[in-house]
């Protein structure tokens, strides 16, 4: 009996335990809650640079750059050819297009095949020879910069010349190179890149 009411008196003990143990944990975990949710966005900075040749239709990969002096005489040299003593130049135009950020652009002559050997390229002032890199030849304008607020095209010269003759000590220097060239009578080809490349923007 006595054994009997002590247990009884742990069980009703245990159970009160539980029941203020239950209450403690239970104010302990409670808590007001409120989740508010927006949305974000970001807008991508379009990149459309456009690239033009000189009269002003699109530069593609169908684009035919030719190298040719439409200034000499028919009678000196037949048309559209070129030759000793001839020169000229070609224009490409960069402008911004629909691009949202800065872009400075490069100008390449690659791939050349068929160059007289005395044939030169030139800067814009067509005094600065250019000079080939790994068959490469560059032209980086003075100011070669696009900004994202740009509304004019800027137009890139590059320049040409085939001397007539070298200079220096001995004029006729070039003749045996020149009249190769001009007995082989090959077709010169070249490719003509124009490059955008976006500015850092720190």
């Amino acid at each position: 009996m006595k054994y009997g009411k002590m247990m009884k008196g742990i069980g009703v003990a245990a159970l009160a335990l539980t029941v203020v143990s239950s209450c403690i944990v239970g104010g302990t975990l409670a808590k007001y809650t409120t989740t508010a949710t927006g949305t974000g966005s970001a807008v991508v900075a379009k990149w459309a640079p456009s690239f033009k040749d000189s009269a002003g239709n699109a530069f593609t990969d169908s684009t035919v750059v030719s190298l040719k002096d439409t200034t000499v005489d028919a009678k000196k040299v037949a048309d559209g050819k070129i030759a000793p003593g001839t020169e000229g130049s070609f224009s490409v135009k960069v402008g911004r297009g629909d691009t949202e950020v800065g872009f400075n652009y490069t100008i390449t002559i690659s791939d050349v095949t068929n160059m007289p050997k005395n044939l030169k390229f030139y800067d814009e002032t067509g005094t600065t020879e250019l000079t080939a890199t790994d068959g490469v030849y560059t032209l980086t304008s003075p100011d070669n910069k696009v900004d994202a607020d740009a509304t004019a095209e800027k137009t890139i010269t590059v320049n040409w010349k085939w001397p007539y003759e070298a200079t220096g000590a001995d004029p006729t220097a070039n003749d045996t190179d020149d009249s190769t060239d001009g007995t082989n009578a090959a077709t010169m080809t070249f490719k003509v890149n124009i490059t955008a490349t976006q500015v850092a923007t720190s």
